[in-house]
């Protein structure tokens, strides 16, 4: 038998994590369902700040994502080259940031915006 909070759980009882819960518990993230990014900077603006630990998009345990070295390496370079090409803005006819709460499926899904990705002016070195 093994427990977890008090609760008792029988031997190959399939437990499913919750993540949504996990990165939206105020106590580990302050104002959690406000877009931070600065959360995860050191206080040298580099990355692998305070809140790195408790973010685990991947997984965790023996169910651990195997693909997550590739999947982040990945991920930073797209969104790298995303954002050295590309300015994202608002559309003229928005004057503030979309509700980014999710919404209850299957899935957590985002609810639909709209955003300009302007084309950052090629400059040479």
């Amino acid at each position: 038998m093994f427990s977890i909070a008090g609760y008792f759980i029988p031997k190959n009882t399939v437990i499913i994590p919750n993540l949504f819960g996990a990165h939206h518990d105020p106590e580990v993230w302050p104002d959690p369902y406000s877009f931070k990014p600065e959360r995860f900077l050191n206080e040298g603006g580099g990355s692998g700040g305070g809140s790195t630990r408790d973010l685990i998009p991947f997984g965790g345990g023996a169910r651990l994502c195997l693909g997550e070295s590739v999947a982040k390496m990945e991920l930073f370079l797209f969104s790298a080259y995303l954002l050295r090409d590309f300015q994202f803005l608002l559309p003229e006819s928005e004057t503030s940031l979309p509700d980014l709460r999710g919404v209850a499926s299957v899935v957590l899904k985002i609810k639909s915006y709209e955003v300009v990705a302007r084309p950052r002016p090629v400059t040479n070195p």
